[in-house]
This record gives structure tokens, C-alpha cells and sequence, in this order.
């Protein structure tokens, strides 16, 4: 088990592709980080909302969202999304889609890493 952090903008955006599995009807196991971490999303979300522009963007990308214990499942759940999600990106960008994004790809990348430095340390 390990902790993990995320900023909110990290975080949201995992969230927000199980959301979107669950909207869609593809679902998610019982056992997906979504059933555990849904309410913190939810409310957090409330939280941005709630926000104006500015305020909204200092903490996307300057807050933090933090997980004690968690299990090596879930973190390999976490770097299946976080794989999905560069895959997405690396797809825009191709593309020459304008929402294109390096930098974005190089974030999740980041997080990538750190997150198989973690199961990696865990054994």
C-alpha cells in the first residue's frame, strides 16, 4: 500500500473518464477506485463549480488530492486510465486537433511514472 497524490486537475480527469464509462453504460468493476474515490469527486466538483475562472484554475493546477494506502490494484487501475489518457492526448495531437496539447501529454507522463516508481517500490 502507498499514498499517492494528484493535483485536482489529475485527479478530476481520472475521475471524469470513469464517469464518463459509467454514463455510457460500459460500467466499471466493483472493485474500481471509482466506488472508493466517488464522493471525494463529487465533491470536489461542487467545490470548482462553484469557483470563478481564475480561482478555478489556481486550483486545478495547484491543489492537491492525496490517498493514503492505497492497494497495488488500484494503482495499476489508476496507470490503465492514466495510459488511456495519453493515448487520447497523443491522438490530438496527431491529428492536429487545436485542443492539442505537448505539454498535457508530458504531465501524464509525469504522473505515469510516478505512479509505477510507486508499485515498484511496493515490490
Amino acid at each position: 500500500m502507498d499514498t499517492i497524490q494528484f493535483t485536482v486537475h489529475e485527479f478530476v480527469t481520472l475521475m471524469g473518464i470513469l464517469n464518463e464509462r459509467v454514463r455510457d453504460g460500459d460500467g466499471v468493476p466493483d472493485t474500481s477506485v471509482w466506488h472508493k474515490w466517488k464522493k471525494r469527486y463529487q465533491d470536489l466538483d461542487k467545490e470548482l463549480e462553484k469557483l470563478d475562472m481564475m480561482e478555478r484554475a489556481d486550483m486545478l493546477f495547484d491543489g492537491k488530492v492525496k490517498f493514503d494506502d492505497v492497494p497495488a490494484p488500484d494503482i495499476q487501475e489508476v496507470l490503465s486510465l492514466v495510459d488511456d489518457h495519453i493515448k487520447h492526448e497523443q491522438s490530438l495531437i496527431e491529428e492536429n486537433d487545436p485542443d492539442a496539447d505537448p505539454e498535457e501529454v508530458e504531465i501524464w507522463q509525469t504522473l505515469h511514472a510516478r505512479l509505477e516508481t510507486s508499485l515498484d517500490w511496493d515490490g
